[in-house]
């Protein structure tokens, strides 16, 4: 078996079970959602005989995501789905953001830039901040 597979069968199983925990969602009104049987749900978070783990197929990953408004982190990306920007009628769930922000000295010394880049999906999006310090403050 890949261990990288087996990695991520746990890594899911265990995030999914505490999104459902965490929302009050039962197995049976997920699995509902999800037009699967709670048996086969509950199989990703519940070890075999072997102490593997049910690998989720890419259909399954998306209907978590999509229907469940799922997400989790595994190895520093975010599995996660939103609709695309034409969809109607649908809300987009919560994404990461990367937030970079650090503070230097301006060339003349008198202020503060801050950058802040999120990098959602198909687009980056980057917001700065001047902040001019007066001569008042600084005597």
């Amino acid at each position: 078996m890949n261990d990288r597979a087996d990695t991520f069968a746990r890594a899911f199983g265990d995030a999914l079970r505490q999104f459902l925990d965490d929302r009050g969602i039962s197995v049976t009104a997920a699995a509902a959602r999800m037009g699967m049987n709670k048996q086969t749900l509950s199989s990703y978070w519940t070890d075999t005989s072997e102490g593997k783990r049910n690998k989720a197929r890419a259909e399954l990953l998306f209907l978590a995501c999509a229907e469940l408004d799922f997400e989790f982190e595994f190895q520093g990306r975010t599995v996660s789905a939103r609709p695309s920007s034409g969809a109607k009628g649908q809300k987009t769930p919560p994404q990461m953001a990367r937030d970079y922000a650090e503070e230097f000295e301006l060339q003349d010394r008198k202020g503060r830039l801050s950058v802040r880049l999120k990098r959602p999906p198909g687009r980056v999006e980057v917001s700065m901040s001047l902040k001019a310090v007066s001569e008042k403050r600084r005597a």
